[in-house]
């Protein structure tokens, strides 16, 4: 396998981390998945980076060009129509599509997976520029939006989110109160200006314009953003611990990531009446059947009905890094773990990732030709469903390092969320990597799968013989990794092997001090509430802090303004008066948060529950957690170097794109301990109250 070379130092971008995974025809037809096909599962494409090139400055003639390996590169992304196909496995044959699609500007996406945007791999230290030009097709009256800014609109103005990203809400950077409406003779521009003490982990992009989200990253515009570390850890001069990069521990683990998306596309009938929204519903396999497309249609996004709890229904399976069902092709061999990074990226399905051996007297069968409605039948039998799946021991969680590993063997995935785990495997063979069944009415995204899928398989090779248990093979690698590094204090060195070889611990590699014992200086509370019953007649998805009080989406509206440098606590729930009983998963942008507790009916401990979703989870610090309809959670977050304007929101994006957002603003501290009134970016607007300058979007 070719891996790109790196650049060893400190505060250079990267172009390495995500592994070129090809497939021969002989391990094809050993397996005899994905022959019918042809696809098989690779990394996304490493995005091209260059130096930027020179800029003129008024009065002062040319600057000269930055360093080739300078902290400063330049990206070329464009937002484009593609025309390719998606393997549908409800009709076994490819669909033709004409879909959006993040680009390389230098060169093309590869045909056959276009719809998995290329990664970006930064290090802390690095100020990333990303020229964008939006070439999707324009659109009557837009930027813009009609009366009501919580109805979907404006499908193709677009901007950029770097999601989980620790850096500045404002200006170019991560603001994602910007609108790039289509324009073939402009770049856009975004700067992002990471900083030198940012956790390095596993983090995404994607658009974020409110009214176009969801059908966007439904469309496939999302992507890996790595943020790859080489610190060392140190001995606080106090006693403490100042923390090193987990990298530096996985230098010899195969490093793999894994964007997982639900590209819902749709080829209307036209013999039906329309809907409500005035558009057709869907081609089917059969009266209520999974969705299909016939020869010579061509499957498209244009509008919001395909939404809602229609992911199930579809039929349409959740891709991996472009594909469907396809033999996952990689060198993974016994006895030597692996670091798997998963991203869901997707809209509209709860996954739960499992790993299974493949029974070896299963039958050679090629994936392509079962039907979907088969898939349970198939995992049935070949999967071996009745013995213990292979631990994932998850060691990051939305790409921050946790203080200990957490083995478990299943890992739940809602939109939003990443986890980055080690795969350790003792036996050769084939694996199916499968998203397992959930209870949709209690842990999942509504209108969630509740059929199994075969993600993709993996091919182990024997290696160089019988090997140690999953558990063995982690801890001996984290700690022989740790025994190497070049730490001067070695008693300081000793007591963190030692702390890995007996209980995974990796405080000494957690970027995030935990503030269970914290002063909390503000409470805050957040409802969801998808029916809004409270209103009458309701209107639609909401937040609100009070029972029964929710509130739409409104761009300035800034009741929520928070104070730099506090810590406040928040309590998370779903609106018991909210008709519909489903949960939503919770995400803020810019600062993270710790999980202090999570508790069910009668006040049960969630995440001591081995059954649970949130099993582990107390201590983690995260950016995104789901909030089951009956759940309560507790979370910490302290608000530290930035201010600005950006927004919480549920992260099933179409319900954010209907109004279940709020804006958010951090404001800097008065000599009272207040916010100040006027902060960056505001206008007094001599109302007493200021405003953001959205009004318009």
């Amino acid at each position: 396998m070719h891996q790109a070379k790196t650049r060893a130092r400190r505060g250079r971008w990267v172009l390495a981390g995500a592994l070129a995974l090809g497939v021969s025809g002989a391990a094809l037809a050993q397996s005899g998945a994905g022959a019918g096909s042809g696809q098989t599962v690779g990394a996304p494409p490493l995005l091209t980076l260059t130096p930027p090139g020179p800029k003129p400055l008024t009065g002062m003639g040319v600057a000269p060009p930055s360093a080739a390996d300078g902290p400063e590169v330049q990206a070329n992304l464009d937002v484009v129509y593609i025309n390719s196909r998606i393997w549908n496995p409800n009709s076994k044959m490819f669909d033709q599509v004409r879909l959006r699609a993040y680009q390389d500007a230098t060169r093309p996406n590869d045909p056959s997976r276009p719809y998995v945007a290329p990664t970006l791999v930064a290090k802390p230290g690095n100020t990333v520029r990303i020229l964008m030009r939006n070439l999707l097709d324009a659109e009557q009256g837009c930027p813009g939006h009609g009366s009501d800014i919580n109805v979907p609109h404006c499908f193709n103005t677009t901007n950029l989110h770097s999601h989980g990203l620790w850096v500045s809400p404002a200006g170019i950077s991560d603001n994602v109160l910007r609108t790039l409406p289509p324009n073939k003779d402009f770049t856009y521009e975004y700067e992002y200006n990471i900083p030198a003490d940012h956790p390095a982990g596993t983090f995404w992009y994607h658009p974020h314009v409110h009214g176009s989200t969801a059908i966007q990253v439904a469309s496939g515009l999302a992507g890996a953003l790595i943020v790859k570390g080489e610190r060392l850890p140190q001995r606080a001069a106090g006693g403490g611990v100042i923390p090193g990069d987990v990298d530096v521990l996985l230098k010899t683990a195969p490093d793999k990531t894994f964007v997982m998306q639900q590209i819902q596309y749709i080829c209307r009938d036209p013999k039906a009446p329309p809907g409500p929204s005035g558009l057709r519903p869907s081609k089917t396999l059969g009266p209520g059947g999974p969705w299909i497309c016939d020869k010579g249609d061509v499957g498209v996004l244009d509008g919001y009905d395909v939404f809602g709890p229609n992911w199930g229904k579809s039929g349409r399976f959740t891709t991996v890094n472009g594909a469907t069902t396809a033999l996952l092709s990689q060198d993974a061999r016994v006895g030597m773990p692996e670091r798997w990074r998963f991203i869901h990226g997707g809209v509209g399905d709860t996954i739960r990732v499992s790993i299974r051996k493949r029974l070896a007297s299963a039958k050679a069968i090629d994936l392509t030709k079962i039907a979907a409605a088969k898939q349970d039948e198939i995992i049935e039998q070949q999967c071996e469903p009745t013995k213990d799946a292979v631990p994932q021991f998850e060691i990051a969680a939305d790409g921050l390092t946790r203080t200990r590993a957490l083995e478990r063997s299943s890992t739940f995935l809602q939109p939003g969320y990443r986890s980055d785990v080690l795969v350790a495997f003792d036996e050769p063979g084939e694996y199916c990597v499968i998203d397992e069944t959930v209870n949709v009415a209690t842990q999942g995204v509504q209108g969630s799968s509740e059929r199994r899928q075969l993600l993709f398989l993996v091919k182990v090779d024997a290696g160089s013989g019988k090997a140690a248990p999953p558990r063995d093979q982690v801890v001996d690698l984290l700690a022989s990794s740790a025994e190497r590094l070049a730490i001067p204090d070695t008693a300081f060195k000793a007591a963190i092997v030692k702390g890995l070889r007996e209980t995974l611990d990796l405080t000494a590699f957690a970027p995030h001090t935990t503030l269970a014992n914290a002063k909390i200086d503000t409470h805050q509370t957040l409802f969801f509430s998808l029916s809004n019953e409270s209103t009458k007649p309701s209107k639609g998805p909401a937040v609100g802090r009070v029972v029964g009080k929710m509130k739409r989406f409104d761009p300035n509206d800034f009741s929520r303004t928070l104070v730099l440098g506090n810590t406040d606590e928040w309590e998370l729930r779903i609106d018991p008066e909210d008709g519909v009983k489903i949960g939503h998963p919770f995400h803020i942008h810019v600062n993270p948060f710790e999980i202090i507790s999570v508790t069910g009916p009668g006040g049960r401990d969630l995440t001591a529950d081995p059954t649970s979703q949130y099993f582990g989870m107390k201590g983690a610090f995260k950016d995104t957690v789901f909030i089951e309809y009956e759940a309560v959670v507790k979370v910490r977050s302290h608000y530290r170097r930035y201010i600005g304007d950006f927004v919480l929101h549920c992260h099933i994006l179409n319900h954010e794109d209907g109004g279940m957002m709020e804006m958010v603003r951090i404001a800097d501290r008065g000599a009272d301990g207040k916010p100040l009134v006027l902060g960056h970016g505001l206008i007094d607007a001599g109302e007493g109250t200021p405003k953001s300058g959205h009004e318009g979007h």
